[in-house]
């Protein structure tokens, strides 16, 4: 995608450390490949820490082919935190508290159906967790 193909509100989009950081990446990746020159790496690195939005960064590697660095689009967040932190937390905490609970229940009680609680929570959140990165895919 060139400059001239994105919209205009993404090139106003404002930029922060994640976006120079893919922005250093992708052109330490163009020296690697000697498309640049230290002088001219120099240059586009002083470029990318000077920019502001994303039209200045696109602006130092529209005469470079890929790599570019990876931009988030307009409305969505930069760099969303994982949703799944909670459940798999809530599964850990299921397996290392309700297991136990459950087998001296089972020992106790006779009442090794309780087993079923912890396993089914577990199973619970990680179909949950799949079907929610499913319809966020779409």
């Amino acid at each position: 995608m060139s400059l001239q193909d994105l919209p205009s509100d993404r090139l106003v989009l404002r930029i922060g450390t994640p976006e120079r950081q893919a922005a250093r990446e992708a052109l330490a990746d163009h020296l690697r490949k000697e498309r640049l020159d230290k002088e001219e790496f120099a240059r586009r690195l002083e470029a990318c820490e000077r920019a502001v939005d994303q039209g200045e960064l696109l602006r130092v590697f529209a005469d470079l082919p890929a790599p570019h660095p990876a931009l988030p689009l307009p409305g969505q967040p930069p760099h969303a935190p994982p949703d799944s932190d909670l459940w798999e937390w809530a599964c850990v905490l299921a397996i290392l508290f309700g297991v136990p609970v459950a087998v001296v229940l089972g020992f106790t009680e006779d009442a090794w159906w309780t087993l079923a609680v912890p396993v089914g929570f577990c199973v619970l959140m990680v179909s949950t967790v799949a079907l929610i990165a499913r319809f966020r895919r779409v």
